[in-house]
């Protein structure tokens, strides 16, 4: 068998086919067709939470100097 027969690497073994959805797959379903239904979530979301940030500062700023 020379390197030109080895083409086993190429092509998908039928293993995969048939265990091809894992436990979580559903899951991953879900979260792909949210995200496809509300592409700007995960923007809004790190926009969220750089402002809560931004708060937190100012609001320690504002603590440690009225003490």
């Amino acid at each position: 068998m020379g390197l030109h027969d080895r083409d086993y690497m190429k092509r998908p073994s039928d293993d995969d086919e048939r265990h091809g959805s894992s436990s979580d797959s559903g899951a991953e379903q879900s979260l792909t067709l949210f995200l496809e239904r509300h592409p700007k979530f995960i923007r809004y979301v790190g926009i969220g939470i750089a402002v809560l940030i931004v708060v937190a500062i100012v609001m320690a700023i504002v603590g440690s100097k009225s003490q």
